[in-house]
């Protein structure tokens, strides 16, 4: 199966939303555009954005009323319409974040209600994912394929790698203290590269 191209167009006002969905569609293995990761230091943002619009399978368009004042939103959205009324086999998909009217010629194109802020499930709908089973199922093929070590730390969750400084996971170390004052028992894990500590009450 061929995996999609998406293209995330969001104002810089939802960007905390448009990461955690581009990371829930890109756990799938599909392939996203997304500025934040794309566009590097030095790079020209013009020719970057350009070439992500020439290459999109899905152009997920994250609509609100900050998006709706973009001049940004506005160009992208007006390039990659220009793409889909030539005929080219792509989607335009509107994910909606709250009331704001949708642009007249995506009118009769099928939204996503966003509302919820609930990522996993807009990505399943834009990427035409059926059920929590087959989301499951491309996320578990995407980490075999990657090839990562991964490892769970009680009071943290699953890690790879520290979250602060990357360093590999024989510099990671869980822990487990009680505080016998308060009669509360806590877990966790810490960096012995940089230090990083995190954990919570069992």
């Amino acid at each position: 199966m061929q995996l999609a191209k998406v293209f995330v167009s969001y104002n810089s006002a939802d960007a905390e939303y448009c990461r955690k969905l581009a990371a829930a569609i890109a756990v799938t293995g599909a392939e996203v555009w997304f500025d934040q990761w794309t566009v590097r230091p030095g790079d020209s943002i013009c020719s970057a954005v350009e070439n992500g619009l020439a290459n999109f399978d899905i152009f997920a368009l994250v609509w609100s009323k900050s998006a709706a004042s973009s001049r940004w939103v506005k160009s992208e959205m007006e390039t990659a319409l220009h793409r889909w009324l030539d005929g080219d086999s792509c989607l335009l998909v509107p994910i909606c974040l709250d009331e704001t009217p949708i642009p007249s010629l995506l009118k009769r194109v099928k939204y996503i209600d966003g509302k919820d802020h609930n990522q996993i499930r807009v990505a399943k709908e834009l990427l035409g994912i059926e059920s929590d089973i087959a989301y499951r199922l491309a996320v578990q093929e995407f980490i075999e394929e990657a090839g990562l070590d991964f490892h769970e730390f009680f009071g943290v969750g699953v890690l790879v790698c520290c979250p602060r400084c990357g360093a590999a996971l024989d510099k990671i170390q869980g822990w487990d203290q009680i505080d016998w004052k308060s009669d509360k028992h806590y877990v966790g894990a810490e960096c012995t590269g940089c230090g990083w500590y995190s954990g919570s009450e069992v």
